[in-house]
């Protein structure tokens, strides 16, 4: 680590040893999808000291993304939500190789590609999005990095870490290794396996219902979308370090309102 790097992290040092910001330094990580939780995760990865990130994100800012969305204001509508994240981190630590796309994730090789390089995986995309997910998780299985997948839901978080070396995203989902990720009725899966434990302040079946039939969005806040950054950001940087971290089937879930941390597994 050179001095200027040494000076802007300096208040790490005490929480991680000369020898793991080190590590951190030389971490390569990947983020798909800067949304509410991914541009916040960027955000925390970069302050954290993390050496290169690579970001991607095919969607614009909406208004809708004012109550959460890291970045977001009203001066940027419109504008690639990849794009407001870079500009909002790009001068945190001079020294960190950031690079962005708009190009989002389509096809296996856009997976292969975003995850090249990489020591850790990390997919905050859209609910719903499980073709691309299954892409990005069966690339880092290849090679040979862990996956994390994150969403928020109302004052809460979850956060599940995948091992290359443990079940698959399929698996996880109850689909089959070898499903045709092509074939949108081939990838139905429950909100409960994504969201296994329901917040109690949200009583109103009709909703889960109409989240899981994929016409309305999980409901969500700023609290909760920070949450679910928070968590990424620790377990990605654990993991990095060889620290012992709850992997898939096991979940960890944290809720303010329902004052709930729960390592549960599905």
């Amino acid at each position: 680590m050179d001095n200027q790097y040494r000076t802007i992290f300096t208040r790490n040092i005490g929480l991680f040893t000369e020898s793991e910001q080190e590590i951190i330094s030389k971490s390569s990580i990947a983020i798909a999808g800067v949304g509410g939780i991914g541009g916040l995760a960027a955000e925390r990865l970069i302050r954290l000291g993390v050496g290169k990130l690579k970001i991607t994100d095919p969607g614009n800012m909406e208004e809708s993304n004012l109550n959460r969305q890291f970045g977001s204001s009203m001066l940027n509508i419109g504008q690639n939500k990849a794009n407001v994240a870079f500009e909002q981190i790009k001068d945190i630590n001079p020294q960190a190789q950031i690079t962005y796309s708009a190009t989002g994730i389509r096809e296996e090789k856009d997976a292969n590609l975003f995850v090249e390089g990489c020591d850790f995986l990390v997919d905050v995309m859209d609910f719903g999005l499980f073709k691309q997910s299954i892409l990005l998780q069966r690339a880092a299985r290849r090679k040979g990095i862990h996956y994390l997948f994150s969403t928020a839901i109302g004052f809460g978080a979850i956060a599940v870490v995948f091992d290359p070396k443990g079940i698959t995203l399929e698996e996880y989902n109850g689909l089959p290794v070898d499903v045709d990720v092509n074939d949108p009725t081939k990838l139905k899966v429950s909100l409960e396996k994504i969201v296994p434990v329901i917040p109690k302040y949200i009583p109103d079946t009709s909703i889960i219902q109409e989240i899981i039939d994929g016409n309305r969005y999980i409901p969500t806040s700023s609290i909760g979308a920070g949450l679910a950054a928070i968590l990424s950001a620790s377990e990605v940087v654990n993991v990095i370090l060889g620290k012992d971290v709850p992997k898939a089937p096991k979940y960890t879930i944290v809720d303010l309102l329902d004052r709930q941390l729960i390592v549960g597994a599905v």
